[in-house]
């Protein structure tokens, strides 16, 4: 008999916060991308996937992470064997657990209950976590509130999101109905966008049911008695993390239902739903810069130690009243459950909406990344061409090249990646040696790794291309496509999403890697002659009898290697006007990628009834709500750029406007006229020049933000035009004066540049009086002059410098 645990040991153990990571994904939304590695060692912004989910963990003060993998389950364990998780000096162990048998994720959930080796409250979240976030607090409530109602199994982490917002599911309908007094989650609705459902069904357990009540001495819990429910909220507007705090009684629970399949739509909706259980389920709603937390769980959960951040169960003590505040805490949390979530997580990274998670903090040993205008990423051995335009949201991963008359923006190149001249790379993620050919464009789509893309090649919207794909030259690849170095399977079998996803077959299933998907085969495949029955266009190849792969060469160009994935679906209906259920499952899927929008699928004519009938009663609410998140928004921006005149971190106050805007879901081209007028209306024109010089200083970093491309440099000065000529505090006699010493000084910052201050001027000579004041343009016309002199002899010397060569 093993030796009974000291309560010491038990304590120290309960004190000791693990965590439970689901690294595999049981749904095929990745596929052809996860063949031959697990989802969660994918690049996102060329780091593995997982490492962003460890180093949450890890700063939220968690002392163990189990990871849950299935398929490819060697792979990831040498992957965490030679990682800094294996350092002695890491913080946090790394263990993995491999669910052989699992098919869904509360299967492998189950095969953690029969280890036993969670014995507390734990947090749960997936492999594919990015957050910025500090959940100790978060874990202090949780087990506080459990103190008060001990039934509570589960905290869920949800996040506040317009239906606009580019991380909101558009597969996925989703209505929470709250208590807001307390977030006690009382149900749970979820059901796919398609077909669209005309009606909501609410549970009568959410507003009639039995609410604890807590006895001041005994602390004895009645629930023998139905209540109506005195507020009740019902949210659509919310965004699951994938975090949730959970009690061991989870795990229990899901051993005892061997019918739960997911944790949203089964387990969480069910629980709910019952009428035998009495389980309670939390939420902690995240708002952008601020966090909402109910009253009842913001009562438990302070703390002064940092062993006290995560008490025993029962431990904290809850006298005088609850006694204990909750202090609100700003935060990032986003789960990458498809590919349209994938290339809105890279987004945020990029524009630096989880700051300090960031290219440029790159959580893994490798080539630092710098910053540069415009949100682009650089490593020292990046090659550009001198013609070549990388502008706006790029990062460029190690020994990446990009040649002249290329364009790159709003992507992602990984390491050894190659852009040939001519070409476009626009919104998509190129993996490690992914090459796009000359005079080719590639359109918000994911390339795999070493993917060749030849000459005049067009990749359409939301194609998925697998590992040693060659496609070219001279093709179009069709929108929302998906091809593989290896033939697709003849059948898929089902499986659920792990949260809720209605895709249908899994991309982490373990399908044996043929012997010839490495680089010498594919090379010696592209040698063999085509066959002369090779697959259709839209049609996936297959070997030949011979032993000789014929592939897809109609489709992929006639050097192409490769297969294109045809969903059963869509091969199998035949039904023109009528929408049958296979064509609604092809319809999901396209909701699920990159790059799509609900104007890439067709609603049958019920489908457009209800939602034109939707349109109709909720358009005058959302358009006032929109106005409103409009005004406050500035009136906070208002705020925010006093408190840099003031000498507050510019830095900060940036990431303060970031999370803000996006939270008010703000245009972003507002930001630039109300700084600029704020920052104009501060300098004090009685101390000219000297208190434009120091006030433009103080915000320089605020500007720069605002101001990226030449377009928005010249858009401006119009704005600075605007207030010098127009503003009634600005006196007329100072009006030319206090314009010329704003760009002038502005051009010294390196915010203005010369072109741009050319291009203005020329541009306001031609516009008719009324459009731009006159005086102001004399004003800086002997400053316009010299900016062009000095730029036509810089060409005077370029050419002299050619011929001499």
């Amino acid at each position: 008999m093993a030796p009974k645990k000291s309560i010491a040991t038990k304590i120290s153990e309960e004190k000791e916060l693990k965590a439970v990571v689901l690294a595999d994904s049981f749904d095929d939304l990745f596929q052809p991308l996860a063949l031959n590695k697990p989802r969660c060692l994918l690049p996102l912004c060329n780091v593995p996937m997982i490492e962003y989910t460890l180093e949450f963990l890890a700063a939220s003060g968690v002392s163990e992470a189990i990871l849950i993998c299935k398929s490819h389950s060697e792979k990831l364990l040498a992957y965490i064997r030679q990682s800094k998780w294996k350092r002695s000096s890491t913080p946090m162990k790394v263990n993995t657990t491999v669910a052989q048998s699992a098919t869904s994720v509360c299967d492998a959930l189950r095969n953690i209950d029969e280890s036993r080796v969670i014995t507390s409250d734990f947090i749960l979240c997936t492999g594919l976590v990015v957050s910025n976030m500090n959940l100790s607090g978060l874990v202090a409530a949780h087990l506080a509130n459990k103190s008060r109602d001990r039934n509570q199994i589960m905290t869920m982490l949800l996040r506040e999101a317009a239906s606009s917002h580019r991380l909101f599911d558009k597969s996925d309908e989703s209505v929470y109905i709250i208590e807001p007094s307390t977030s006690r989650l009382l149900a749970v609705n979820t059901s796919p966008s398609l077909p669209r459902a005309q009606d909501v069904d609410i549970p009568t357990n959410a507003i009639i049911y039995k609410m604890p009540k807590v006895e001041p001495r005994a602390g004895f819990i009645d629930t023998n008695e139905s209540v109506y429910s005195p507020e009740v909220e019902l949210r659509a507007d919310l965004i699951d993390t994938h975090v949730s705090i959970c009690s061991p009684e989870v795990l229990s629970l899901l051993t005892e239902n061997f019918d739960y399949q997911v944790m949203r739509r089964d387990f969480v909706h069910r629980t709910l739903a019952s009428d035998l259980l009495s389980s309670t389920i939390y939420a902690h709603i995240l708002t952008g810069s601020s966090s909402v937390l109910s009253e009842a769980t913001s009562a438990a959960a302070t703390a002064t130690t940092p062993d006290a951040l995560i008490p025993a169960v029962g431990a904290l003590d809850l006298s005088a009243g609850g006694g204990i505040t909750f202090a609100s805490h700003s935060g990032y949390a986003a789960g990458v459950a498809d590919t349209a979530a994938y290339d809105a997580i890279s987004r945020d990274l990029i524009g630096r909406w989880a700051y300090p998670l960031c290219p440029d903090s790159n959580p893994i040993d490798g080539p630092p990344y710098s910053y540069h205008r415009g949100a682009v990423y650089k490593t020292p051995s990046v090659f550009l061409g001198r013609e070549s335009r990388v502008d706006h949201h790029v990062i460029l991963g190690p020994n990446s090249h990009v040649a002249d008359h290329a364009r790159v923006f709003d992507s992602v190149l990984g390491s050894g990646c190659r852009v040939s001249g001519q070409s476009v790379v626009h919104g998509s993620y190129l993996f490690d040696g992914a090459s796009v050919g000359r005079g080719s464009v590639v359109e918000k789509s994911i390339l795999g790794e070493r993917v060749a893309i030849l000459e005049n090649v067009v990749i359409e919207r939301g194609c998925l291309i697998g590992d040693d794909v060659v496609i070219g030259p001279n093709v179009r690849i069709a929108a929302f496509s998906r091809i593989s170095r290896r033939a697709p399977q003849s059948s898929q079998v089902p499986a659920n999403n792990e949260f809720d996803s209605y895709s249908e077959a899994s991309d982490d299933s373990d399908v044996e890697e043929s012997d010839d998907s490495d680089g010498a085969n594919v090379a010696r495949n592209k040698d063999h002659p085509v066959a002369s029955h090779a697959s259709t266009s839209g049609q996936s190849g297959q070997p030949s009898s011979a032993g000789i792969e014929v592939f897809d060469t109609q489709t992929l160009g006639a050097s192409g290697v490769g297969y294109v994935w045809v969903d059963d679906a869509e091969a199998d209906s035949d039904l023109e006007d009528d929408i049958s259920d296979e064509e609604l499952d092809s319809r999901i899927r396209i909701l699920h990628s990159i790059g799509s929008n609900l104007n890439d699928v067709e609603l049958a004519n019920a489908e457009l009834a209800a939602e034109d009938s939707v349109e109709q009663h909720e358009w005058q609410p959302e358009s006032a709500f929109v106005q409103d998140s409009q005004e406050h928004f500035e009136y906070e921006l208002i705020l925010t750029i006093n408190t840099v005149l003031e000498g507050r971190s510019t830095e900060m106050t940036i990431t303060d406007i970031r999370t803000f805007r996006m939270t008010c879901n703000a245009d972003q081209d507002r930001i630039r006229p109300i700084v600029l007028e704020e920052v104009l209306n501060a300098i004090d024109l009685a101390a000219l020049p000297s208190s434009a010089k120091t006030t433009l200083a103080k915000a320089v970093q605020l500007i720069k933000w605002g101001i990226n491309s030449g377009a928005e440099q010249i858009d401006a000065i119009s704005i600075i035009e605007r207030h010098c000529a127009t503003n009634p505090t600005v006196d007329d006699d100072v009006r030319g004066r206090l314009f010329k010493v704003v760009v002038c000084v502005l051009y010294e910052l390196d915010i203005l540049e010369d072109l741009a201050i050319i291009s203005w001027y020329n541009r306001s000579l031609k516009k008719p009086d009324g459009e731009v004041s006159r005086k102001l343009l004399d004003t800086i016309k002997a400053f316009a002059d010299m900016l062009n002199e000095s730029e036509d002899e810089d060409e005077s010397d370029d050419e002299d410098s050619s011929s001499e060569e």
